[in-house]
């Protein structure tokens, strides 16, 4: 029989899970009150959750569970917990976005499906790959592929693919997103991003405002809506569509999920008659319209990279149908939930025990059971009759059942009580239920009585204090290379940095190799780093970068912020070490396991650690490798639009500066670096992150890897920085304002 593609439905709560298993989702996506990146969502208590598995599985339908945060790690064990008696009751996968996560739920629940979140960023067939071989079963990939990419990574891999095909999009690479964090202080990695994509935003291109007054909102997404493309969709090979929408109504769930249903059926109808053209009716796109939208509806990223009909631009106006309108699409939806049709037979004969035979219709696996009552009495009075026995005992009330027939057969004189009728019924409809999830269930797991020990507080201390300095372009590399030639390495003051990394699309600059080849000489480690994102034209372009093994030599190291570029690395370097960038997010002592079996011998620690986070990571595993950044521009959105070609129609393309800015509602100017190379953005901070005033709080937490990373710095503001943290406080602070981040209390 042929596999189709499942449709896959948001819950927020218990009443979207019944809208949307009545709408015709295969399965549905929800999350409990804790670990979900929907912390705002009404969401599952657990016995609601245990009830949504059963009702799924009696249905033959699934249920995924939503734990797609980043987790603390006194949170490890509180997650092995929560998820304990679900994996039990037969939950059938669970979606992840912590590296941690991934590492526990797979060594403590065997046979529980480990979906990767799209908030781990995979963007191609080679981290596809690498959690494939981990024992993922399934990735929900980037939302900013296309379709030619999507299919590159489905002819690679045999992993199965889910694709949001509706609903709100985010302007930032989903896991790459830390504007609501740094700005606002509600972490996206934590489910409780605040979304100020969806504010006005003035840009800014060579000192000339470039965008309309009354076009502002830059970074807000319209919509998707990919129901025209679902044959494409499905012909390239995706496993599952996925509608977004855990904050969104009962009556949203479930208008978008009959529609979708409507199509997908049709689809698989028709498919072997092609002069039957797949076309979507307008009134069901002017449904979609009714059921909110953000001004309107795109095809997203399927069919192109990026562009301003992507973009809202104007205030979004959001769409949605009256009250009656909403009514009407989705009443025969919002109901009670669906009831799996049964028959039932009993037999009541004079002195004998009480006999009640019930199954389920054949496409239901043709189960059945028999129970039996206590003994038949003799009727003093009058004796039972066949309607009052029936109509007894069809009163399922809340169960998942509903009897078509019931056949009563009654020899004798014979008498049974309302009572023992109910219960011959509840125990034969609780027996049922039993027989149809036994398949489903699983043995109960046994799980540590305490977290992990500390494995001690003896850190590996380095003999003083090391920096690792990254630069973005030539005249950075220039100002590192000249600030160490006049340092005097046997003075007091001396920075001690140990390492460079120098972007790989450096290479291509002919002059850069006298610099290199100067510092080498000096000792300095050098190190190439990688973009966050890699999609498959840029690992084209990094395979050329490379593509000269004598260049390639005078780098020991890799450093890469994604498991794409992880997992190509260990298979054509195998030589380079590889360190992971802060962008491959850490968070938890498990995390930092998973990127050692994966071959990373260091991380940079996250921006979203508290002081508190460090030194339990620190108490946990002595062995950790960690770099702390003290100084840089914290990157707020790795994205694959481009403000320019979003307020330009692409006349200001490759021409001029390779920064813009963004003017926000207080007058704050945050820094757009332009990746023309692979045409996408990074915004950045107002203002940099720095630590210079809690460097000793640092070493004697036992932190001795410093990293200070330059993006957007001129020649001259690199020189000046170097030097005052050469000198500490003796010299002039070089930046104005400065934000120490999460530093202090961390993230929620």
């Amino acid at each position: 029989m042929e596999k189709k593609v499942e449709l896959l439905a948001p819950a927020g709560s218990i009443q979207c899970f019944y809208a949307a298993m009545n709408a015709g989702a295969d399965a549905v996506y929800l999350g409990g009150e804790r670990f979900g990146a929907r912390a705002y969502a009404d969401n599952f208590n657990n016995e609601q959750l245990l009830e949504a598995i059963d009702y799924a599985h009696l249905f033959q339908k699934k249920v995924y569970l939503t734990c797609n945060t980043l987790l603390k790690e006194e949170e490890l064990f509180q997650a092995l917990k929560y998820v304990s008696p679900l994996y039990e009751a037969g939950l059938d996968g669970v979606i992840i976005q912590d590296f941690g996560a991934l590492r526990l739920f797979k060594r403590h629940f065997p046979g529980l499906e480990l979906h990767a979140s799209t908030q781990m960023t995979i963007t191609g067939k080679e981290g596809a790959y690498l959690l494939k071989k981990y024992g993922v079963q399934r990735i929900v990939p980037a939302r900013e592929l296309s379709l030619k990419e999507l299919k590159d990574i489905k002819d690679n891999v045999d992993v199965e693919l889910e694709v949001f095909i509706h609903g709100a999009m985010c302007y930032a690479y989903s896991g790459q997103c830390l504007f609501s964090s740094m700005l606002g202080g509600r972490s996206g990695n934590r489910g409780r991003c605040a979304g100020p994509c969806r504010l006005p935003y003035d840009a800014f291109y060579e000192g000339k405002q470039v965008n309309m007054q009354k076009e502002q909102y830059l970074l807000s997404l319209k919509d998707l809506c990919a129901v025209s493309l679902l044959p494409k969709l499905i012909e390239a090979g995706m496993d599952s569509f996925k509608i977004e929408g855990r904050m969104k109504s009962a009556e949203y769930v479930t208008g978008v999920t009959s529609i979708y249903r409507k199509y997908i059926d049709i689809y698989y109808e028709n498919r072997e008659n092609p002069k039957k053209a797949f076309s979507v009716e307008k009134e069901d796109m002017e449904r979609f319209k009714k059921l909110y939208v953000r001004s309107s509806l795109e095809t997203g990223y399927f069919e192109k990279h990026h562009g301003s009909s992507l973009v809202t631009l104007e205030k979004p106006c959001y769409q949605t149908g009256s009250a009656e309108e909403l009514q009407s699409i989705t009443a025969c939806f919002l109901k009670e939930p669906a009831k799996i049709p049964i028959k039932g037979r009993i037999i009541l004969i004079e002195g004998h025990p009480a006999q009640f035979f019930v199954q389920t219709e054949e496409k239901q696996g043709g189960k059945n059971v028999t129970v039996n009552g206590g003994t038949v009495q003799t009727a003093a009075n009058r004796p039972v009759d066949e309607e009052t026995v029936r109509k007894q005992l069809q009163k399922t009330g809340g169960t998942a059942f509903t009897f078509q027939s019931i056949q009563v057969i009654i020899e004798g004189n014979c008498f049974i009580s309302i009572k023992e009728l109910n219960d011959l019924r509840r125990q034969a409809l609780e027996k049922l239920s039993r027989e149809l999830l036994k398949p489903f269930s699983r043995s109960s797991v046994k799980l540590l009585d305490k977290p992990l020990a500390d494995k001690g507080n003896e850190w590996k201390i380095l003999l003083g204090e090391n920096y690792h300095i990254v630069v973005s372009d030539y005249e950075q590399l220039e100002a590192v290379a000249e600030f160490l030639m006049e340092q005097d390495e046997e003075q007091e003051e001396c920075l001690q940095i140990k390492k460079l990394s120098v972007p790989a699309e450096l290479l291509s600059e002919r002059n850069i190799f006298p610099i290199l080849n100067v510092l080498k000489e000096r000792n300095l480690e050098l190190s190439l780093s990688f973009p966050g994102i890699v999609r498959m034209n840029t690992l084209k372009n990094i395979e050329k970068y490379l593509s000269d093994k004598q260049e390639t030599a005078l780098f020991s190291s890799f450093l890469t912020g994604n498991l794409e570029l992880l997992s190509y690395f260990k298979q054509n370097y195998p030589d380079k070490e590889l360190y992971g960038d802060v962008s491959l997010y850490c968070f938890n002592e498990e995390g930092w396991e998973f990127l050692r079996e994966q071959g990373i011998a260091g991380i940079c620690m996250p921006y979203e650690w508290s002081r508190h986070e460090i030194a339990l990571m620190l108490k946990k595993n002595p062995s950790f490798s960690g770099e702390c950044i003290v100084y840089g521009y914290i990157p707020l959105m790795e994205s694959a639009g481009c403000i320019l070609k979003t307020t330009g129609n692409g006349s200001y393309c490759k021409k001029g500066e390779r920064l813009a800015y963004l003017r926000d509602r207080y007058k704050k100017k945050l820094p757009v670096v332009l990746h023309c190379d692979r045409c996408e953005n990074t915004i950045y901070n107002s203002v940099p992150y720095s630590l210079h005033k809690e460097l000793d709080t640092l070493k004697e937490m036992g932190i001795f890897r410093f990293r200070m990373n330059f993006t957007i710095e001129t020649k001259e503001q690199v020189l000046k920085c170097l030097q005052f943290f050469r000198k500490k406080e003796k010299s002039q602070q070089p930046f104005r304002e400065f934000t120490k981040g999460h530093f202090g209390k961390g993230v929620e």
